[in-house]
């Protein structure tokens, strides 16, 4: 069998993975209820009998040259050891490439699942890895990625590119990080729900947007997540940015409105007018492929 890397991404909710073959595309991608993997319980020894289990049903057995792994949750700058995880109960803390690579006997590399997305979205819109890239991923969070030349930006302690959590100037919601005012609070799909509950109730929250339109609470809210970038924008001076994530992505976004707002927010004249946006594609197997895409860079520079 040819060499091939395993790719893994752990939500709260799921667990997708999926192999790739030295010259080839995706295969046998999978998604597995996460708490039917991690209980809290033993968590490195059920992993492992996860990969395991995978490996012998689509790979004879043979363990891969490399496995990678995105997890939303902060992780340590040696990308060794996940510091927290606030939605998968019993890895706060644990050394998990350490351990998966005393249990496998395979190199194991870990990631903050938004730099996977960045990675994937690099291949699929063709990228340059040269200079400063920066990716906002708008979901249920705010997540953030930040590149240079082709590499994520870890930080001291590996926890860089909290974008959600700037602190908002008069800001008075408790955030979810313990913290009052954070940008999420205001520019997020959590916030999302509390204006369809508190504005339009009974409506479909994919259907806010197509049913109000530029209403002045929606445009509120999308010129929130324009200030959130412009922040970054005008700190960063970034060669590109890529607008993600479910909300960016629902049907009837003002995805033009919102590129609007975030050039009459940035300096003026640069890097406002240098900005070029991209938008990325929701997809479910989007963090799988970036973790691939890892997988292979470090089996190649080993």
């Amino acid at each position: 069998m040819e060499r091939y890397v395993l790719g893994m991404d752990i939500g709260g909710t799921n667990i997708r993975a999926a192999m790739q073959k030295e010259k080839g595309g995706t295969e046998h991608f999978v998604k597995v209820p996460r708490d039917s993997v991690l209980t809290g319980e033993r968590s490195m020894e059920a992993l492992a009998g996860f990969i395991r289990d995978y490996t012998g049903q689509y790979a004879g057995g043979r363990l891969p040259e490399a496995i990678a792994i995105g997890f939303p949750a902060t992780v340590d700058a040696t990308r060794r050891r996940v510091l927290q995880a606030p939605n998968i109960p019993g890895l706060d803390g644990v050394a998990v490439a350490d351990e998966l690579e005393r249990l496998l006997c395979v190199p194991v590399h870990l990631e903050k699942d938004v730099n996977l997305l960045f990675y994937s979205d690099m291949a699929d819109l063709g990228l340059p890895s040269r200079g400063v890239g920066i990716g906002v991923y708008v979901g249920t969070g705010i997540g953030n990625a930040i590149f240079f030349n082709g590499e994520p930006l870890p930080g001291k302690n590996g926890v860089s590119g909290e974008l959600g959590h700037l602190p908002r100037a008069g800001g008075r919601e408790k955030c979810g990080c313990g913290n009052m005012g954070c940008y999420e609070c205001y520019a997020s799909g959590w916030r999302l729900v509390q204006l369809r509950d508190q504005y339009f109730p009974g409506t479909e929250l994919s259907q806010l947007f197509t049913r109000y339109g530029a209403v002045p609470e929606l445009a509120e809210y999308v010129d929130e997540i324009a200030c959130t970038i412009a922040a970054e924008v005008n700190i960063l001076d970034p060669d590109y940015v890529v607008l993600g994530g479910g909300v960016l992505n629902m049907e009837g976004f003002p995805l033009e409105a919102l590129k609007t707002n975030i050039y009459r927010h940035a300096r003026k004249p640069y890097p406002a007018q240098s900005l070029e946006f991209y938008q990325s594609k929701d997809a479910a197997e989007n963090g799988v492929r970036g973790a691939l895409a890892l997988g292979w860079k470090k089996a190649m520079a080993s």
